[in-house]
């Protein structure tokens, strides 16, 4: 091989290498790095779940997040959570999400997040998740999102996806860490706030939402907990309301594990909803 000829091979080499993401990223589109995309496993019955991933600028101009969207969910939308009144609050990002120049946004629980609306089917642990990212700069980027377990509060390390997948127990939070979910129905959703997400007293936050995702106004709430796995019956307490659209009740979760939590939302005397979601208690 003549050194002309082998040096345009290294060079296409070089730039083929050079053009390829490390393993640690999940996607690379111009100046935008997509890392650590991850989602929960949904246990059976549930039809939301939420996306989780890093997002880096590496260029000089700003970009903005503007949308997303799966095969697995009808809906995928942009949420910021917040504490108000001691009661967690989850709100779309509408106008889209910001990503500066030379800096990075981090989509973790408790913060930044995407909201998968109307799943097709429960997410499996150990499976990925394809969705499409739509920036203003830098268009659509397909990223995989890697399924944990029920509980995992963060993302597996790096190049340990098996060991996900044989996990024999998902990873839980910090001692008194929150348990969050949200729950779906046609005409009705509500943010629920598990404090603290053990086993034991605990505090029910409920933060109710229209179709349109408003605060809704309801007449009476009562919250439903079961746990037939352990064999403990379902208990119905009513819930008291603190403000608008925000409910708080007090209950107990004896035991850890996969907990039945049911909402009997009364909008009218002719119209109750009622919605009923898995949740964990550690």
């Amino acid at each position: 091989m003549s050194s002309i000829i082998r040096g345009f091979t290294y060079a296409a080499l070089a730039s083929c290498l050079l053009s390829q993401p490390s393993g640690a990223e999940n996607a690379v589109s111009g100046n935008l790095a997509i890392t650590q995309a991850w989602s929960r496993a949904t246990p059976g019955g549930a039809k939301v779940a939420g996306g989780y991933l890093t997002i880096e600028n590496r260029g000089a101009a700003p970009d903005r997040l503007l949308s997303g969207s799966t095969e697995l969910a009808r809906k995928l939308e942009i949420h910021e959570m917040a504490v108000k009144d001691s009661v967690m609050t989850m709100r779309p990002v509408v106008d889209g999400l910001i990503i500066a120049p030379g800096s990075s946004v981090k989509f973790a629980p408790g913060g930044y997040h995407l909201m998968l609306l109307d799943l097709n089917a429960p997410l499996k642990q150990g499976e990925q998740v394809p969705v499409t990212l739509t920036f203003e700069r830098a268009g659509a980027i397909k990223v995989l999102f890697d399924v944990q377990g029920v509980g995992a509060q963060a993302p597996a390390a790096p190049g340990n996806r098996e060991a996900t997948k044989t996990a024999a127990a998902p990873v839980v939070a910090a001692h008194d860490e929150s348990f969050f979910t949200h729950l779906h129905a046609e005409k009705a959703m509500a943010n629920v706030t598990v404090s603290p997400g053990r086993a034991g007293p605990v505090e029910i936050a409920i933060q109710l939402e229209n179709a349109d995702e408003l605060p809704l106004t309801a007449q009476a709430v009562t919250v439903t907990l079961g746990n037939s796995e352990n064999g403990v019956a379902p208990v119905t307490a009513q819930a008291e309301q603190i403000s608008n659209d925000q409910w708080r009740v007090r209950m107990s979760a004896p035991v850890a594990g996969r907990w039945s939590l049911g909402l009997g939302i009364t909008i009218s005397a002719s119209d109750t909803i009622n919605v009923v979601s898995p949740i964990l208690i550690r």
